[in-house]
């Protein structure tokens, strides 16, 4: 079995979030990459932090033991086992831990020449320690000699040192280009993070204004709410809730109140699903929301529900020319769709638009000039380029 050794010292790298998560949670996906079947985390005392990285060990289907004293890993880490052995506060490319570390025991070193520095620590003349290590088992054993407080992660880098362990080098560059990095304050974090968004969680490009700002609000909130989960359901139910109160005001006739409370929607589960991705970001796991259909839809119904308000228009056209524009906000979201016309497909935008018009009492005549529009340009705009999706 592979069992990892991660701890959260109660003053510190535990107090210290990137992208929402504690490094120990970072660290977790570092274990998961590695195929590690259980996770062992030292910690002063239980807290939330330490809870919401119990709740992600087991939701992935990693058991998870706390623990205070690290004499009590001689009875969760077995001889046989291989123990991956994480420093507080570091932060690994997990996809190279897969491949150095995929079969083999070792530590991972690099040049103490800017490592040292930077707070690696060193471990000969011209090395440093990395911050992760793997090792068999017994060598938890040798810690029952510690007294109470010392450091067991420490204890168990002499120990592989003496027994010959073999260094496993990481690129130098990585420092530089902030693919491996040891992170033990705040500020050093909002460093670092800038970058981890860029390889992790890339924003979305200029040509959809209304998710791009529904990425930026997910990223402040990340940082600042401590469960994401929690605060992506609140989001969501928020946003159906104003979709389903917009869509009812329509219907009655209130074309402007219900436009604003559309788009308020369209954006709170925009945000919803944004702050769903970047919780997913550095997992692993697919970034693609479930609910991106039944978001859409739900939107694109409401919008047909106040079209359809008997009280404020007459006859079938309006209801028409809701859904031809659906059509075509639709048609202008696929792949091969010109890259003007990708704004079309961004239904915050497009139902703020309409907001606009309805204040001005021009809600039908925009909504058929937008869908006729980009219904025009789409069929009709020549050399139609592939184009990756928004």
């Amino acid at each position: 079995m592979r069992v990892a050794l991660i701890s959260m010292p109660g003053e510190g790298a535990s107090t210290v979030r990137l992208a929402g998560h504690s490094i120990a949670w970072h660290q977790v996906q570092a274990a998961l990459a590695l195929a590690c079947e259980r996770v062992v985390c030292l910690a002063d005392r239980p807290g939330p932090e330490l809870a919401l990285v119990q709740r992600e060990a087991e939701r992935r289907g990693v058991s998870f033991h706390g623990t205070g004293s690290h004499r009590a890993l001689s009875g969760l880490v077995k001889a046989a086992d291989t123990l991956i052995v994480f420093a507080p506060g570091i932060l690994p490319d997990r996809e190279w831990l897969a491949q150095a570390f995929g079969g083999r025991v070792g530590v991972a070193v690099l040049s103490s020449e800017g490592a040292v520095e930077r707070g690696f620590e060193r471990i000969d003349r011209e090395r440093a320690w990395a911050g992760v290590l793997a090792t068999r088992g017994d060598a938890v054993e040798a810690l029952g000699a510690l007294p109470p407080d010392a450091d067991p992660i420490a204890g168990l880098l002499r120990v592989s040192l003496q027994r010959g362990a073999s260094g496993i080098a990481v690129p130098d560059k990585w420092l530089d280009e902030d693919r491996w990095a040891l992170v033990g304050s705040p500020a050093a974090a909002e460093r670092y993070e800038v970058h981890w968004y860029q390889r992790h969680a890339p924003p979305p490009p200029p040509h959809v204004p209304g998710a791009a700002l529904a990425h930026r609000f997910a990223r402040w909130l990340a940082g600042r709410v401590g469960d994401a989960r929690r605060a992506r359901i609140a989001l969501a139910a928020s946003g159906v809730a104003a979709g389903i109160a917009g869509a009812t005001a329509g219907f009655l006739g209130q074309t402007t109140a219900a436009m604003t409370g559309l788009t308020a929607a369209s954006l709170l589960l925009a945000i919803a699903a944004a702050l769903g991705r970047l919780s997913r970001a550095g997992t692993g796991e697919p970034a693609r929301d479930r609910w991106e259909e039944q978001r859409r839809a739900f939107l694109d119904l409401s919008l047909v529900a106040v079209a359809t308000s008997p009280r404020t228009f007459e006859g079938w056209t309006t209801a028409f020319a809701a859904l031809v524009l659906v059509a075509a906000i639709r048609l202008a979201a696929e792949p091969s769709s010109p890259l003007f016309l990708r704004p079309m497909s961004d239904r915050t935008l497009m139902l703020a638009l309409l907001t606009i018009a309805a204040a001005g009492e021009l809600f039908a005549p925009a909504m058929a000039l937008l869908a006729l529009l980009a219904l025009a340009l789409r069929i009709f705009w020549p050399h139609q380029k592939k184009l990756t999706p928004a």
